[in-house]
């Protein structure tokens, strides 16, 4: 058990739960010769240190372009038993991320078993999931399945690397709608983007991965336009705030 526990704790990374090695990814897809369908997953056990915490988006690694869409699924429980939390669908059409928001109030408990599953439907030969160069971490970072109901671990079919995907958590201090209750800075989603209320002065907008998107002057009502869909965090003065854009 005490080794089970290493293990699980390694999981964590800041606010993102994984089991690649980002310096050893080599992008490498499966091979040739596969079933139509692929499904490839990872499972995240949750311990005592992430019990409570919300979940914000899915994120999982494309090392080509797709001839169709991908699905990545939050899921809780273990095959066959398997129930859906959220999913959504992808496109790639370059190498890189591609990210998934979940809904706003999934929360982790202790003792869950969480899967973070892509679906692809292909037409070509090759696959486009990108694993890292191992070793796996067996049980957890490595499983496939050619019908999304039996799953097997890769090193069964010779292979030892774990897939590049990530679940990620909304950071501890960020909370939806107003920080402090005594405070008044309120966001209303609107078209393309969301208005901000009860609060004057510079507010910051960024996106989940910490980056600056924009900055604006609040003076009474304020639209904060264009966005792409997604959620983004708001800064505005001592207030932290957390808005979905559709």
């Amino acid at each position: 058990m005490t080794g089970l526990a290493l293990i699980v704790a390694s999981q964590v990374f800041g606010d993102t739960l994984r089991w690649y090695d980002p310096k050893t990814i080599d992008f490498n897809c499966m091979g040739t010769g596969q079933p139509p369908r692929f499904h490839w997953a990872i499972l995240l056990p949750i311990d005592s240190s992430l019990d409570g915490r919300t979940v914000h988006s899915g994120r999982v690694h494309i090392c080509e372009p797709m001839d169709s869409s991908g699905i990545l699924r939050l899921c809780k429980g273990f095959p066959p038993n398997v129930i859906v939390l959220d999913s959504g669908s992808f496109y790639s059409t370059e190498f890189g991320f591609y990210e998934v928001p979940f809904g706003d109030t999934i929360v982790l408990n202790q003792g869950d078993e969480i899967w973070l599953w892509c679906s692809y439907w292909q037409n070509l030969a090759e696959y486009p999931a990108t694993a890292d160069a191992g070793p796996a971490v067996r049980g957890f970072g490595d499983w496939v399945s050619t019908d999304g109901t039996v799953w097997s671990e890769l090193y069964q079919y010779g292979f030892d690397y774990n897939w590049v995907m990530e679940l990620i958590l909304m950071p501890l201090d960020v909370k939806e709608g107003p920080a402090r209750p005594n405070e008044k800075l309120t966001l209303l989603p609107a078209p393309g983007g969301f208005w901000i209320t009860g609060y004057e002065g510079p507010a910051l907008i960024y996106d989940p991965a910490g980056r600056l998107v924009l900055s604006k002057e609040i003076k009474g009502k304020t639209l904060i336009s264009p966005l792409r869909p997604g959620v983004y965090f708001v800064v505005a003065g001592k207030q932290k705030a957390r808005v979905a854009i559709r």
